[in-house]
């Protein structure tokens, strides 16, 4: 399952259950009377490993894969009203696992698994890793192509934006196998450039998870 914070509240949903479906129900757990809510449940396909962010009191949720395959689709959902509306497609291929953070009002979504070549994909891999990036601009219901991270395609790493940057750690690489180290990135989406870090202790994960808690990253 996939889920995001908003104050003192939790929103979970997606993922896939042991017989192989994709749920849509959609929940609200209250941190502060240890409760859930069960919302209006996602109207259009479940999936695995999309990407899930929160802008303002908006969730957005997209891409994944079904058993039909990778999805590009993205999606809004307004927490004062607890309602869903399909937004613009991500303008690239589909893809599930991709990254993606949110810095100031926008949400920022690339990188990923597909079923076709792609920006940086490997040509000797049938893997195919793709290292393009985007932004989504909610008021506009836009996207705006952003340049290509400069380093090796990456998938199923984790990810969190803090003091006006959005940050990238670990995962796999462009042949779908670990990075070989596991490597921090930071990105500024003034310049639109992204700086390397020091890599995280141990060998490279796949599919990890992290918070932030005050200044500190836990990982």
């Amino acid at each position: 399952a996939y889920g995001v914070s908003d104050g003192n509240k939790a929103y979970m949903g997606f993922g896939s259950n042991p017989i192989g479906q994709y749920p849509t129900d959609w929940w609200e757990y209250d941190m502060l009377s240890n409760n859930w809510t069960q919302l209006t449940s996602f109207p259009s396909s479940g999936r695995n490993h999309p990407a899930m962010v929160l802008v303002n009191d908006k969730i957005y949720v997209g891409c994944g894969s079904d058993n039909n395959g990778n999805l590009n689709d993205w999606w809004e959902y307004d927490i004062p009203s607890n309602s869903w509306i399909q937004k613009l497609d991500l303008p690239a291929n589909e893809r599930h696992h991709p990254f993606y953070f949110s810095i100031g009002g926008y949400a920022y979504v690339g990188f990923g698994h597909g079923s076709i070549s792609g920006p940086g994909s490997n040509p000797s891999s049938s893997s195919y890793i793709y290292n393009d990036f985007y932004k989504y601009e909610p008021v506009s219901n836009n996207w705006v192509q952003l340049s290509n991270f400069p380093s090796e395609a990456r998938v199923a790493g984790t990810q969190f934006s803090y003091n006006g940057k959005g940050y990238i750690l670990s995962g796999d690489g462009d042949d779908h196998g670990p990075l070989d180290e596991g490597e921090f990135w930071e990105y500024d989406p003034v310049t639109d450039n992204w700086i390397q870090l020091n890599s995280h202790p141990g060998d490279a994960i796949w599919a990890p998870g992290c918070f932030v808690i005050g200044c500190d990253v836990y990982f």
